[in-house]
């Protein structure tokens, strides 16, 4: 194509001009003029995503990080549409936008929603957490679990249901007279309020099944 066709080309059309996208609410977080501003999406495809905010939302290059499943992604966003929908009580600023910023395992992630696929990141994590989990003491597992309650960072879970964390443990090391000490990073995600917060917590685990918060 020379430089004259390019010129008069028609472009090419944007993803929520198509069917490409997957339509959804996804609990987001926008952040506009240092502000935090709970969002809704409503569609999402491998190219960006919809929300609608109460409020406007400025800046020609956004953070937003939003719920896909049950995973919390971070993203930066590019507004490439906006209007101004009449809702059923108020209206409501519609945003269209493209993905700027976004790594390459939620980028797949997103992909995998899209096309109504399972997450394979997902799966090989719970299957992990899962091993790693049950490596511990039911002892262990529980003062874990109500440590994590106690400070916010997980949401009691509910009678034979999994909890959603994601374990790091470190090997085992002797500390002398036979016992044994072992780190382990907690990975752990709940909703406030509307706003997905994710938590980094570490506990450093005695033999003797004592448990030590660490931060």
């Amino acid at each position: 194509m020379n430089l004259i066709d390019q010129l008069f080309s028609k472009a090419e059309p944007a993803w929520f001009e198509t069917a490409g996208g997957r339509e959804g609410t996804f609990e987001a977080v926008a952040t506009s003029n240092g502000s935090r501003i709970p969002v809704i999406g409503t569609s999402i495809a491998r190219q960006g995503i919809a929300f609608v905010s109460t409020v406007a939302v400025r800046g020609p290059e956004i953070p937003l990080t939003f719920a896909c499943r049950k995973r919390t992604i971070p993203s930066r966003v590019r507004i490439v549409k906006d209007d101004l929908v009449q809702g059923p009580k108020r209206s409501v600023h519609r945003y269209y936008c493209a993905f700027t910023a976004i790594t390459s395992e939620d980028w797949a992630a997103v992909i995998a929603y899209v096309e109504d696929r399972p997450d394979p990141m997902a799966q090989r994590v719970a299957r992990a957490t899962d091993e790693d989990y049950r490596s511990l003491t039911p002892r262990i597992q529980i003062e874990i679990i109500e440590q994590l309650v106690r400070l916010k960072r997980l949401a009691a879970p509910g009678s034979g249901v999994a909890p959603l964390i994601r374990m790091q443990p470190t090997p085992a090391r002797s500390i002398g007279d036979g016992r044994t000490v072992r780190e382990v990073r907690i990975d752990s995600r709940i909703n406030l309020g509307g706003e997905i917060r994710s938590y980094d917590t570490r506990f450093r685990i005695f033999s003797d099944d004592r448990v030590e918060l660490l931060s």
